[in-house]
């Protein structure tokens, strides 16, 4: 009998949390239901957080800091993301974006 493969504590991690479709969703198409956040998403974008994924790795007091020192903005972008089952600040190892830009004429 062959001994079982082992694993770095990073591929058990990653291996047993579901991979959340929306973390490749890019930020202008996550927010458009959301008019108020529309222009803190072209800023996430016009910072490279292009993607959900890029922006649930950045903090509570970052996401303020580029809604123009609104939190009740950044709130309601945190609580959206809540509601996909994500959160500010957090690791995601192993993510990385979807191969692909945003189109180019969607940031203009």
């Amino acid at each position: 009998m062959a001994a079982p493969a082992l694993l770095d504590d990073a591929d058990l991690i990653w291996s047993h949390e579901p991979h959340n479709p929306v973390l490749d969703q890019d930020i202008l198409s996550f927010c458009v239901r959301s008019p108020h956040l529309v222009e803190l998403a072209f800023t996430l974008a016009d910072h490279g957080h292009t993607h959900v994924g890029h922006v649930v790795r950045l903090t509570e007091f970052t996401l303020t800091d580029l809604a123009n020192g609104d939190p009740s903005l950044a709130r309601d972008l945190q609580l959206r993301l809540q509601k996909c089952g994500l959160d500010t600040g957090m690791a995601l190892e192993g993510w990385t974006a979807p191969s692909g830009e945003v189109a180019a004429e969607a940031l203009d």
